[in-house]
């Protein structure tokens, strides 16, 4: 779980966040939980030739944030396979639902083809799943 400060910047004119601005958030918690292990995306990149991508993403805003709000954003990995990433994720500010979302991440090489967790990166989710 992440705490995230809504800035002024991530906000419309109505002092709500904007809602493209939640896939921000989103993609720091899926972020996050690659930098629990003892990668970060550069590094994947480096040593596996490993990209992730979001294949697609299912959005559910329940209640807008505001700015300055604390807000909490939950990931976790729903279904897990060599070639798929499956993460529920939630947008949440003082224990109330604000975002509910599903997003299915690949991997892929630098030639844009879909390749293979490596071992190492796939027990690691394995782990969290």
């Amino acid at each position: 779980m992440n705490k995230i400060r809504v800035y002024y910047e991530d906000t419309d004119a109505s002092g709500r966040v904007y809602h493209a601005n939640y896939l921000k958030y989103l993609e720091r918690g899926r972020s996050n939980l690659i930098y629990q292990s003892k990668y970060n995306h550069q590094e994947l990149f480096k040593k596996f030739n490993i990209i992730f991508v979001v294949k697609s993403l299912n959005i559910n805003y329940l209640k807008p944030a505001f700015f300055e709000d604390i807000i909490e954003v939950q990931t976790s990995l729903n279904l897990l396979s060599r070639v798929k990433l499956n993460f529920n994720q939630k947008i949440i500010r003082n224990n109330e639902l604000l975002v509910d979302a599903e997003v299915i991440v690949i991997p892929i090489n630098s030639s844009g083809k879909i390749i293979k967790l490596n071992e190492d990166l796939y027990s690691f989710l394995k782990t969290i799943s």
